[in-house]
């Protein structure tokens, strides 16, 4: 592995404590940058990994990246129950007090947008497809590999609901990627962060 390709896959441990306990009171935005700067990356080292559309019709990529969106979203609602339960919702709040405290509602969706497609870019894209192509090793199960990878990484947050959020949103979004590639996962991901994020977040139901 070249010295270039090492930066690459390291890069997010750097960007993560540097975004959740450095930039936080600008998380939105730098969370924005970091996730442009891994995708652009991906672009520009490899993006021969980049998989965007599988051999399926383009209806059944929507309807399977919406409907990760919804078991996501039921995933975290009986979490952010379990949390409560557990004395663990602080939290779960924390995340959504650094989100809406920055920005407008609309720069809110747009970004999260942005984050949501440049994220599955990189992860779901460069990385997962990198170990597919490239690992003996793991080439038959890429995708429980970038989901490992994807959780580690967010123990750098010193969040551990953040962990658990980042084991089932790329256990979904890796699983969907493989199969369907990354317009499924990216649909999945944008479409369940903006629904538990502005349209219907999970602190607002009693």
């Amino acid at each position: 592995m070249q010295k270039i390709d090492l930066l690459y896959f390291v890069l997010p441990i750097v960007l993560w404590p540097v975004v959740f306990l450095v930039f936080n009171a600008s998380f939105i935005y730098a969370m924005s940058v970091a996730a442009v700067i891994l995708a652009l990356f991906t672009v520009w080292r490899h993006r021969e990994f980049i998989t965007w559309k599988k051999k399926k019709s383009f209806i059944k990529i929507i309807t399977m990246g919406i409907i990760g969106a919804i078991i996501l979203y039921l995933i975290f609602l009986m979490g952010y129950y379990l949390a409560t339960y557990l004395g663990l919702v602080q939290y779960v709040h924390l995340v959504y007090s650094l989100i809406y405290s920055q920005a407008s509602t609309m720069a809110i969706a747009i970004l999260l947008a942005l984050i949501g497609i440049c994220e599955e870019i990189y992860w779901r894209g460069g990385v997962q497809g990198y170990i597919e192509k490239n690992s003996k090793r793991f080439k038959s199960i890429p995708w429980a590999i970038s989901t490992a990878y994807y959780s580690i990484v967010h123990l750098t947050t010193l969040n551990p609901i953040l962990v658990l959020a980042a084991f089932f949103v790329g256990l979904t979004t890796s699983l969907l990627a493989k199969r369907y590639g990354i317009a499924a996962s990216a649909i999945a991901h944008v479409f369940w962060i903006e629904a538990i994020i502005i349209f219907l977040p999970v602190i607002a139901i009693h």
